[in-house]
């Protein structure tokens, strides 16, 4: 797997895990904007990444220039 795949499977995850816990619909939503990204963007560790990107996606945290699609 590359990294973007890792990056892909860890937000897939973790926004199922999110829809599960707080009863929402979003996963749908959130892995479709993930894969926008290019592979070139995404930083070295990919799990710390999707971790962060599900963070800008619940709104507690602010987007980092990496998750801006070109």
């Amino acid at each position: 797997m590359d990294q973007k795949d890792v990056f892909l499977m860890f937000v897939f995850l973790g926004a199922i895990a999110r829809d599960v816990s707080e009863r929402t619909s979003d996963s749908q939503r959130i892995a479709a904007h993930a894969q926008r990204i290019p592979p070139q963007r995404i930083p070295r560790n990919a799990r710390n990444a999707a971790l962060v990107y599900l963070a800008v996606m619940s709104g507690r945290s602010r987007p980092h220039r990496w998750m801006f699609v070109k």
